[in-house]
């Protein structure tokens, strides 16, 4: 009987590692972090879904500079952890997704760690050929990284490995 028991364990784990890993290569995303004030973390608003629905106004400052990038950015809207904006640049399509957490701190509400999901969208032929993956080099990424860098108030621009 225990035999029985540890073979059903070790074939739990073997598919909690098999589904890790296809969630990982599903999502087919790069992670920036970044802190900044600049954007409302402390006032819910009444249209939110959920009280941690941040990131209207980033997903709307956001739009206008890739815009200004010439990159075609379709209107954001709200999901149940944040902000989606869907944007194309070339050929290719994308979904940015960010939502923000406050730090707590007493002298500014709106203090806190934002995060960007560059998530690049892939056909079922590229994801069956394991073709479109985004690379660590991705222009949409870059651009988004150069955007945020190029403001004094949004510090500490990193990925997320």
């Amino acid at each position: 009987m225990l035999s029985i028991v540890r073979d059903n364990e070790k074939q739990i784990e073997r598919l909690g590692f098999l589904a890790a890993t296809l969630y990982s290569s599903l999502m087919n995303a790069l992670d920036i972090l970044f802190k900044t004030s600049r954007f409302n973390l402390s006032k819910v608003g009444e249209h939110f879904i959920n009280p941690c629905c941040f990131g209207e106004d980033l997903a709307a400052w956001l739009r206008i500079k890739l815009v200004d990038k010439n990159i075609e950015v379709f209107e954001p809207y709200q999901e149940d952890w944040g902000w989606e904006l869907p944007a194309k640049h070339g050929s290719n399509s994308y979904y940015l997704c960010m939502s923000g957490n406050s730090d707590g701190s007493s002298t500014n509400e709106d203090e806190g760690e934002w995060r960007i999901i560059v998530e690049k969208r892939r056909s079922i032929c590229q994801r069956l050929r394991g073709k479109g993956k985004i690379a660590a080099d991705d222009r949409m990424a870059r651009i988004i990284e150069e955007i945020l860098s190029g403001k004094a108030t949004i510090r500490g621009v990193h990925r997320e490995e």
